[in-house]
């Protein structure tokens, strides 16, 4: 039980930190000295309101973190630091390689979401969430990264029910 609480602990951490280098990234070390690229077909900034939005096949990468959506958007907070990244696709997709020993978690949902200031990552509607052969599905899914609390949700229809699927070499 101890490698499966390991692996999907480590499924569910990696979401989103590396991008705004918290301290409990346990991304590859470099990850976090590597550029933040952002890119798409258009780009809306809005200074006022601290709000970028990158549209049409947009791309996030920073190091071995790769997020694909239709739509990104970086709210900054007033010191410039990054407040919330959004990403929303039909499904937007997400991939980090945690660390040199893992294998590579990737994430696909409508919408993901990291809150800075909550310290959460949401992700909503067709979720999945996939790492060594374990996969995670739901609905809805909410990660406190603070309190490591995970809170998976079916749809509101029963239609999406949460499932897991877990390798039988990660079972001891």
């Amino acid at each position: 039980m101890t490698r499966f609480k390991s692996t999907f602990s480590a499924l569910l951490a990696i979401l989103f930190l590396a991008v705004l280098t918290t301290p409990n990234v346990q991304a590859l070390p470099d990850d976090r000295e590597q550029p933040f690229q952002l890119q798409a077909d258009t780009q809306t900034f809005d200074q006022k309101n601290g709000l970028i939005t990158y549209s049409g096949n947009a791309l996030l990468q920073q190091g071995s973190l790769k997020i694909k959506a239709d739509t990104i958007t970086v709210k900054f907070s007033a010191d410039n630091s990054v407040k919330a990244v959004t990403a929303i696709g039909s499904p937007a997709h997400f991939q980090q390689r945690p660390s040199t020993e893992r294998g590579i978690v990737s994430a696909e949902a409508n919408e993901i979401i990291y809150d800075s200031a909550n310290n959460t990552v949401s992700m909503t509607e067709s979720v999945k969430l996939e790492q060594d052969g374990a996969i995670m599905r739901g609905h809805r899914l909410h990660y406190d990264l603070t309190k490591e609390l995970v809170n998976a949700q079916s749809g509101t229809e029963g239609d999406e029910r949460i499932q897991m699927t877990i390798p039988p070499a990660a079972i001891e």
